[in-house]
């Protein structure tokens, strides 16, 4: 099995004082400041910030977040600068994610009223994953801020992980509702946000890059499980309706009748994999956030509440009015999207 990776870009270049003594302890190359191109695990870019949040800056995840500019992520950064509107900019960074690293998905959920930035972390220690997810938030919030020239900020930050002792700094930075704790870790902005104008947009300039983005999507997809990253196209998707497997297979670079064949000799089922990821998603945002249930309907890709409510039903053997009044009834017991993908 592939190792997932992340490219270090000009991410770290400003943090060496903070970052460096643990780079050196995880012998980590200190090439990984100076060499956009230097590629690292994913497990030891983890480690490589939790070592220090523990010995030299407790909050380095906001720091280096809060601290970057769009195009420190190389050409994934260059290409949102590049987008029209906040709503283009997210799709950017949504879509081509993986360029940039493995393992992780940015969601972009939108309802009638507001919308939600999601990031979803596939490693399964949460504290281990903190800084990266601070990170990852704060570098959004930045960007929306600077890349616009407004002082939007997200009406509530969720986050998975428990409150940390720094966080009346998340509170300074974020300047919304923050939630500790909670089932996931999203950003929840006014839906007005999204037609916020970015003013470096360069249409030319965006639609190159996107080609070249498109091409290392297919590539980087050949380095790790299919599985992993169907599942990330799948999650992505939804909002745009019901994904199809011929137009991921077509980002992939593979025909539909291939895409399937290559499943199926990881025994996964394109169907099953939408329905999990679907359920994944829809447990969290009844059970979790203020969204009406329209409006999770329709992040989801059901043309109809109606439609959702059977859904759900199906997969809990509950209503989501049920769920959202209640304590959820007991489920049967599933295979997961992640646990599907990784077999």
């Amino acid at each position: 099995m592939s190792v997932a990776t992340i490219y270090s870009e000009r991410m770290f270049r400003r943090f060496e004082t903070d970052l460096g003594p643990c780079a050196d302890k995880l012998r980590i190359p200190r090439a990984i400041f100076r060499e956009p191109d230097f590629e690292l695990s994913i497990d030891k870019y983890y480690r490589l910030l939790d070592c220090a949040s523990r010995t030299t800056n407790p909050r380095i995840g906001l720091t280096i977040g809060s601290g970057m500019e769009a195009g420190d992520l190389g050409p994934l950064g260059h290409a949102a600068a590049a987008s029209a509107d906040v709503r283009q900019m997210l799709g950017v960074l949504s879509r081509y994610l993986y360029v940039f690293a493995h393992s992780n998905v940015l969601r972009i959920d939108v309802g009638p009223r507001l919308f939600a930035v999601a990031y979803d972390v596939t490693y399964s220690n949460i504290a281990m994953h903190q800084q990266d997810v601070e990170l990852a938030l704060a570098y959004a919030v930045r960007q929306i801020r600077a890349l616009t020239g407004t002082e939007a900020s997200p009406r509530i930050v969720e986050f998975a992980h428990a409150q940390p002792a720094y966080a009346k700094d998340l509170r300074k930075f974020f300047g919304g509702e923050m939630q500790f704790g909670r089932g996931g870790n999203r950003l929840h902005y006014s839906r007005n946000v999204l037609d916020l104008p970015i003013h470096s947009s360069d249409p030319s300039l965006l639609h190159a890059l996107e080609i070249f983005l498109s091409e290392r999507l297919k590539v980087r997809s050949e380095d790790a499980d299919l599985g992993k990253k169907v599942v990330h196209l799948i999650s992505t998707s939804l909002s745009s309706g019901m994904p199809e497997i011929g137009r991921i297979a077509a980002t992939l670079g593979l025909s539909g009748r291939t895409l399937q064949r290559h499943l199926q000799d990881e025994s996964l089922v394109f169907s099953e994999m939408v329905e999990s990821v679907r359920r994944d998603i829809a447990e969290q945002y009844v059970q979790r956030s203020d969204f009406s249930l329209t409006d999770i309907a329709l992040m989801l890709g059901y043309s109809e509440l109606s439609a959702f409510s059977r859904a759900f039903r199906r997969w809990t053997g509950s209503s989501p009015q049920q769920a959202r009044g209640s304590e959820p009834a007991t489920t049967p017991r599933r295979r997961s999207h992640r646990a599907a993908a990784s077999a």
